[in-house]
């Protein structure tokens, strides 16, 4: 397989990548208008439910359109049942705690200092996002409703009011995504993967034939390549699909969003490829057959496609590595033996928390942190005798909410949504607009148009898509927390007062208390994956033995996570700023392209672990003494991997090495039993092939390149490598 290093351009300042970036990210995209248009439709139809009908408190309802899950309308009818129930929950909860301990001041800070410590613990730690969400924004609104020394027939009218605002946010958006599904059907993750492997396919085919690439390919690919994989995940982390096919999907992903990265590069940097139109026509029939397979769900399709190096063109050879991978996530050989019991299905639904919600330090330190910063903001406005800004408690909430990798990026993105939707938006509407607006007919067309801005900033990539929701946030806070239109710019003033308090709160907390740097976190959490892989491949876990199972899935889950933990952080290390910045992005693509290959090894071991843990083990064969000779290889190199990456990350310095080839030692071993195997076996056998092929490549990578090395002149890209939007 091709080994050359390969490094994709980045633009060394954040001044020179960030317009760019924008540029790219709010670019349209296949199915970002129609995603668009039902939060639209949602969250107005939602604002004229709750102005007709006089409901006050209507901003979580009308959020609500951006929060509930879309990835098929099974997962949309439970999170609205989820999130409706959270909120009912919530509403009983905090009237309850409330009669006993907030009627003191004494007992109201200490009730205040629990409640919102128990919705950071749940936003963090419970299994289920609608839920979480829902809990998380009645306490963060129910807190404010509940100030005191208000009368409690009030507060209690109110908290229910709050209810039945969101419930009608969550029925108007479960019936616009029914509407919507039965008009136009089909999967979205279907076809967001098969729309990027159609643009992969016209590329190759663009190079067959000899014609330099096409502006429409080109614009694609670079569109695609800046906006990332993020909605594409959360479609795989969210519907309904079972677990071995979420992990097929979720690897299939993987490797299709680095093919895009590559060939997003390739198109700009080479208008033909005329020696290598034929592995380019190669290249595009196995991708063909890929795109069938994906839409018949399944269908086994032929691993016919065999790396090669190409020292001209080491970009191809990238291309050419992904997708000579994405057949054997289909293949038979690849597939869970139909005899044994599936590692991988396990009743996530009946989860309520994450597997190490009591054990994981960094759950301890996010709830702790959010905590700090919302009871700051309470004791801010409680000290001033300022209601208004209770608003800022909510804000921690929303901010929490997001999954984005640095406090840095959550920083940029919170002040910018901030000032969009409040400030510019929010504000200006009541100065410019609303003064000539007297009907619901005139707001509604306001409304809608900037619930559009911010559904089309939200529908961005993960770098860029909490703004949106902060966008909405800010804006719905002064237009829709009454029943009417809001033409009291002092009310406006101490909401959007409110937001930059709870802002500027999280920012001093998780920026300044317990600063983080992205590039470090994506290292750490990408070496501690190489070293539970090799914990969880050195381990020989049975059937027979209580617990062992349990423990595999628990494993598993959690390599799994740390995936989706790699890639919020190599999101966040573009927003970075200062000298290491260059190295910093240079180790994102790296890190990136190893991420995709070590997806590859988790999905395609899967039959081996299941024979490791069901399998008869009551007496030693040759096929099981050469799978263990296999397995502790690969622990070896991942141990040693780790190593090196922990050395780099320490050092920044990097030393050289030539290993060994995997490829070759299972070959030889291969060799001397091929008499005694069986067919299923055999089997095994050239699937251990193809994983060694791909772990040779990846610890070849490892220590060939330095981690924070920069480009050199021989490997850098021409000037027009860089991905244009043209």
């Amino acid at each position: 397989m091709a080994t050359e290093p390969i490094h994709l351009p980045n633009p060394e300042r954040f001044s020179d990548w960030f317009p760019e970036f924008l540029k790219k990210e709010l670019a349209p995209y296949p199915g970002r208008g129609a995603m668009v248009a039902r939060i639209v439709v949602s969250a107005t139809l939602t604002m004229i439910f709750i102005v007709t009908f006089r409901i006050p408190g209507g901003v979580v309802g009308a959020l609500s359109a951006f929060f509930l899950s879309r990835e098929s309308l099974v997962s949309t009818g439970r999170s609205a049942i989820f999130m409706v129930a959270a909120f009912v929950l919530g509403a009983l909860f905090i009237p309850v705690g409330a009669r006993f301990f907030a009627s003191a001041q004494e007992t109201h800070f200490f009730w205040v200092g629990c409640t919102l410590f128990l919705a950071f613990f749940m936003l963090r730690c419970l299994a289920n996002y609608a839920i979480a969400i829902g809990f998380g924004l009645v306490i963060g609104n129910v807190v404010g409703i509940w100030y005191l020394p208000g009368p409690a027939e009030t507060n209690v009218e109110n908290t229910l009011w709050l209810v039945a605002a969101t419930l009608i946010g969550v029925l108007v958006t479960l019936g616009t995504e029914i509407v919507f599904r039965a008009l136009r059907g089909g999967d979205d993750l279907v076809e967001g993967v098969d729309t990027r492997l159609a643009l992969l396919e016209n590329l190759m085919a663009d190079y067959a034939d000899g014609r330099p690439p096409s502006i429409a390919t080109r614009a694609g690919l670079a569109q695609f390549a800046m906006v990332g994989a993020g909605a594409l995940r959360r479609y795989v982390a969210r519907a309904n699909y079972t677990p071995l096919y979420r992990t097929r999907m979720s690897t299939l992903v993987s490797l299709v969003a680095r093919s895009v990265d590559f060939a997003a590069a390739l198109a700009g940097a080479y208008p033909s490829l005329p020696d290598l139109r034929e592995r380019a026509a190669r290249i595009r029939q196995s991708l063909a057959d890929i795109r069938n397979c994906l839409r018949t769900h399944g269908q086994p399709c032929e691993a016919t496609l065999e790396p090669l190096p190409s020292p001209g063109t080491p970009l191809l050879s990238e291309i050419e590595s992904m997708v000579s991978l994405m057949p054997s996530i289909f293949s038979d050989e690849a597939a869970t033996d139909p005899e044994l019991e599936s590692i991988e299905d396990v009743p996530l639904a009946n989860r309520v928390f994450v597997p190490d919600a009591f054990s994981n330090p960094e759950h301890l330190r996010f709830i702790l942190g959010g905590t700090m910063a919302a009871m700051f903001c309470y004791v801010t406005y409680v000290s001033l005798d300022w209601p208004n800004l209770s608003t800022s408690i909510t804000t921690c909430i929303l901010t929490a909410l997001t999954t984005i990798g640095s406090s840095r990026q959550k920083q940029v993105l919170r002040i910018a949504g901030f000032v969009l939707g409040g400030v510019i938006a929010g504000m200006g509407a009541q100065i410019f607009v609303l003064p000539y607006i007297d009907s619901i007919g005139g707001f509604t067309v306001l409304f809608a148009v900037n619930t559009a801005i911010a559904a089309w900033i939200a529908t961005s990539g993960t770098r860029l898509a909490y703004a949106g929701v902060q966008y909405a946030f800010a804006f719905y806070l002064i237009h829709l927390s009454d029943f009417s239109i809001q033409t009291n710019l002092a009310v406006a003033r101490d909401r959007a007062l409110g937001v930059l308090l709870g802002i500027t709160m999280m920012w001093l907390v998780f920026e300044r208390f317990f600063p983080r740097s992205a590039a470090d976190e994506m290292v750490r959490i990408f070496v501690a994956n190489l070293r539970l892989l090799a914990d969880f491949s050195s381990s020989t876990p049975r059937a027979d033995h209580p617990g062992d199972v349990s423990k595999v899935r628990r494993q598993r889950e959690e390599i799994y996570r740390h995936f989706g933990d790699v890639i919020a952080q190599s999101d966040a290390v573009p927003f970075e700023t200062g000298a290491p910045r260059a190295g910093d992005m240079a180790a994102r693509d790296r890190i990136r392209r190893w991420q995709a290959s070590l997806r590859s090894f988790y999905l395609l071991e899967a039959p081996l672990v299941q024979l490791r843990v069901f399998g008869d083990d009551s007496k030693p064969t040759p096929f099981r003494e050469y799978e263990n000779e296999f397995r502790f290889e690969c622990v070896r190199i991942f141990r040693q991997m780790a190593e090196s990456l922990e050395s780099q990350l320490a050092t920044r310095a990097h030393r050289p090495g030539a290993p060994a080839s995997l490829l070759r030692r299972i070959d030889s071993a291969a060799a001397r039993i091929a008499a005694q195997l069986s067919e299923r076996e055999k089997s095994l056998v050239r699937l251990t092939r193809t994983i060694a092929q791909l772990v040779d490549r990846l610890h070849s990578e490892v220590a060939s390149e330095g981690l924070y090395d920069l480009p050199q002149a021989s490997l850098s890209l021409p000037p027009a490598a860089e991905p244009d939007s043209a």
